[in-house]
């Protein structure tokens, strides 16, 4: 595996300026360690990076792991930015039901494409070198109006990189000229960041109070684990040299030591929610992982550590998991050997599937380095093009509701404004500025 990175050559005299997009304002375990890796890889590449983390509220670094920047103030910012990443993680999204009450902090904004769709465009306006850093779609469906929209946003970007081949397929029926690939999510490079044979201070502490010296298995504190809480309650001599750490990754989710019932022997839980890299280090140091979480997944397998997984591996952004190996489908159903269990604990050498993702995610930071010292982007044309043609767009959608209330309803039927032909025209207008 090649730990090397290419050094891009910084004329700035000034700190680059790096916004990037995504829901940083939830406790969210994988959320919230994407602008970690993304400042950690791009400061190895460019020297002085300031990450401006973007999500719909804010956040101080007094409270939280890091300062978050409220999306209200992004029309002021956007173009003093050097670049702008949007992403990782599932965020390509429509629906509004991102989590519970989680809404933006102005109705201004549209939910939920504010905090992904809305910054891509303004990217553009600006001529900001757009990135997409590996989101995700899982499996949701892209509305009839938003679809010309997105179209234009990864067309004019420099570099669009989607975590699974479902984001790539979805993305793909937008655009015949969009280059749209398939990156492994972010979060395999963990091992670049986190050195897992120098422990932090606060790890050793937790070891110390909480007598986590000896092998343990990280359990996500969530609902569905019935098949391995029967085999940790029965096979008490079997499990015996090994405990369980038991982690809310989601709480934003529901996650709580709570969901797996009554409480477990050899079993630790803490009176709080680590930072982001401190969970990190805690799932690194583990013998192995039980759960639904997929970043919890891709946390041990870039570790080299097994996944006993709850969620459904055949289904969504989880079908990607099993070709990195050693891991390990949980069903409803099915008995575990608790003898088996023990064997497959423990890190063992990363899979070539592993190194080869590894690989990938330094090609792209590579990439994405050189893009903002070249500050390829975009030229705003295709946004001014947008601006000019909204005003008859608009008008034709409000057309049908004035009529029918100007003119008696056969008449308003027959001679009312067809607002989806002005739709289509809009369409045709930004596939030709492509072509």
């Amino acid at each position: 595996m090649n730990k090397d990175t290419t050094r891009v050559h910084n004329d700035k005299d000034n700190v680059w300026q790096i916004a990037i997009h995504g829901t940083f304002d939830v406790e969210n375990y994988g959320d919230l360690l994407f602008p970690i890796i993304a400042e950690a890889e791009l400061a190895r590449r460019l020297g002085a990076v300031n990450m401006h983390r973007f999500s719909y509220h804010r956040k101080s670094a007094r409270k939280w792991p890091y300062a978050v920047t409220s999306l209200t103030e992004l029309p002021a910012l956007a173009h003093q930015m050097d670049a702008t990443l949007i992403g990782g993680g599932f965020i390509i999204r429509f629906d509004k039901c991102v989590a519970d009450g989680y809404l933006p902090p102005d109705p201004s904004i549209h939910h939920p494409t504010g905090y992904w769709l809305v910054p891509a465009l303004m990217a553009l306006q600006n001529g900001v070198p757009l990135i997409w850093n590996a989101p995700g779609m899982h499996c949701n469906e892209i509305p009839e109006w938003g679809r010309p929209l997105l179209a234009l946003a990864v067309e004019h970007s420099p570099h669009v990189r989607v975590r699974d081949a479902l984001t790539q397929k979805a993305l793909q029926t937008l655009s015949a000229h969009a280059d749209i690939k398939v990156l492994p999510d972010t979060a395999f490079g963990l091992a670049q960041v986190l050195d897992v044979h120098t422990p932090s201070a606060e790890l050793r502490d937790i070891f110390r109070r909480y007598d986590l010296a000896g092998p343990y298995v990280v359990v996500h504190a969530t609902q569905g684990l019935q098949s391995f809480l029967a085999l940790w309650r029965s096979n008490s001599d079997v499990l015996a040299g090994v405990k369980l750490l038991v982690l809310p990754i989601g709480p934003v989710l529901g996650d709580h030591p709570s969901a797996l019932g009554a409480p477990l022997d050899r079993a630790v839980t803490l009176p709080f929610w680590p930072s982001p890299l401190l969970l990190a280090e805690l799932i690194a140091h583990s013998a192995g992982v039980v759960g639904h979480s997929y970043h919890l997944a891709i946390s041990a397998i870039a570790f080299g550590l097994p996944v006993f997984c709850s969620a459904d591996l055949e289904v969504g952004k989880f079908t990607a998991l099993p070709a990195y190996g050693r891991v390990f489908q949980l069903r409803h159903d099915q008995t575990l050997d608790p003898q088996w269990l023990v064997d497959q604990l423990g890190r063992r050498p990363l899979s070539a599937a592993t190194c080869q993702a590894v690989e990938q995610l330094r090609e792209h930071w590579d990439q994405v380095a050189r893009l903002i010292v070249s500050r390829r982007a975009a030229a705003p044309e295709v946004i001014n093009r947008l601006w000019q043609f909204l005003p008859a767009l608009l008008e034709n959608m409000q057309g049908p509701q004035q009529a029918a209330v100007e003119t008696p309803r056969p008449l308003a039927q027959a001679t009312q404004p067809d607002w989806r032909s002005a739709y289509h025209r809009f369409k045709r207008l930004i596939s030709r500025s492509t072509s």
